[in-house]
């Protein structure tokens, strides 16, 4: 696992195209297709809206697909959708295909719509987290409940700790099976939580974001 610790904001969104772009550019050799599951949050914005403008990339050999959503309208202000959409889907980006649950849909049947939907990838190159002061990743919040170890790659999740009580998430086994993991966090309160959790071998229902501590994550660790 490897920790970067990039010394300005300004850093810290270029340190992190440049990954993503690098890894992107590796998963289109022989002209397949990245895949790529994004999160929503403050934390990637930045980095989401530059490379949105990276021409290198040819957009029209991604696809992107959300790891977790709110259950609101997709023009919600609280919508990870939409916050994807005014920020990634820009620039050159706009010639991205992408797969996103159907909130407009019963929560249930919004859940089994976009499971089939996840279980149709056949290969997942990236996946791009945060990381919650209370070390949830997507919306896997702790203490973690059974059902986020599979067998089903969506479930239904809840929280009163942060915006929007409904949520839709991936499941670890999305996350661990994954070419490849970037984890994008600022602020000390969550670089603090990082240390934490390399020290302390706690279960992962307390600390998600464990079950990603291999070789193929990524941590970006601004202080801004």
């Amino acid at each position: 696992m490897d920790i970067i610790t990039p010394e300005t904001s300004e850093k810290f969104v270029r340190t992190a195209v440049q990954w993503i772009t690098g890894t992107i550019l590796q998963a289109q050799h022989d002209g397949r297709t990245a895949v790529i599951g994004l999160s929503g949050g403050s934390t990637p914005k930045p980095v989401y809206t530059l490379l949105s403008t990276e021409r290198s990339i040819d957009w029209k050999r991604v696809t992107f697909f959300l790891l977790d959503e709110r259950y609101v309208p997709d023009d919600h202000e609280d919508s990870n959708q939409k916050m994807i959409q005014e920020t990634m889907l820009t620039h050159a980006a706009t010639a991205a295909q992408t797969i996103f649950p159907d909130t407009s849909l019963p929560l249930q049947d919004c859940i089994t719509e976009y499971e089939k939907k996840i279980s149709a990838l056949t290969k997942i190159n990236l996946v791009i987290l945060g990381m919650g002061e209370d070390g949830h990743i997507a919306s896997l919040f702790p203490p973690v409940g059974p059902e986020a170890y599979g067998p089903t790659k969506i479930i239904h999740t809840t929280t009163d700790r942060h915006a929007v009580h409904d949520r839709i998430s991936v499941t670890f086994p999305v996350l661990q099976h994954a070419s490849r993991r970037l984890c994008l966090i600022t602020g000390e309160k969550k670089a603090a939580l990082l240390k934490k959790m390399q020290t302390e071998n706690e279960d992962a229902s307390i600390y998600p974001a464990q079950m990603l501590f291999d070789e193929r994550t990524t941590w970006i660790a601004g202080h801004c």
